[in-house]
């Protein structure tokens, strides 16, 4: 074995970034151009006033639209599948959906090992549960 095969080197870590909303968390792997946004717990939204200045919206919406507006300005957008709906990357831990995002890859063409490791740092960042990666099963976040 040579070198390279026993010790790691700078190009081995993801360095995850991680965007707080107010009630979503985006993480992000600037280097790939692979992140993930998760979604509050829906049971958690707080309905929006009967007040026009507000707008109508629940908090949840609210901080939805900010958060994607807030990342589409840094060039990050949501991943759609062949079918035209958002791609899951499955669960948290505690159930709150996680919906895959991409953005342009800061590195050269990033190598599947390399999209690898960012994804599996993605998943322990955001707590995916690997139960249900990328499952079908569970219902995308509303988009309002």
């Amino acid at each position: 074995m040579n070198q390279s095969e026993h010790e790691s080197s700078w190009s081995d870590y993801v360095d995850v970034t991680v965007v707080q909303f107010a009630t979503h968390t985006a993480y992000l792997d600037p280097r790939t151009g692979t992140g993930y946004l998760v979604t509050p717990d829906p049971e958690l939204d707080i309905p929006s006033p009967d007040e026009p200045f507000v707008g109508g919206l629940s908090l949840h919406t609210a901080d939805w639209r900010r958060a994607l507006s807030h990342l589409e300005e840094d060039d990050w957008q949501l991943l759609y599948d062949d079918e035209g709906k958002v791609e899951r990357a499955g669960r948290t831990i505690d159930g709150r959906a996680v919906v895959c995002l991409f953005g342009s890859p800061t590195a050269a063409q990033p190598s599947i090992e390399t999209l690898r490791r960012a994804l599996i740092a993605l998943d322990l960042a955001a707590a995916v549960d690997p139960t249900t990666r990328h499952s079908d099963d569970d219902q995308p976040p509303a988009e309002s």
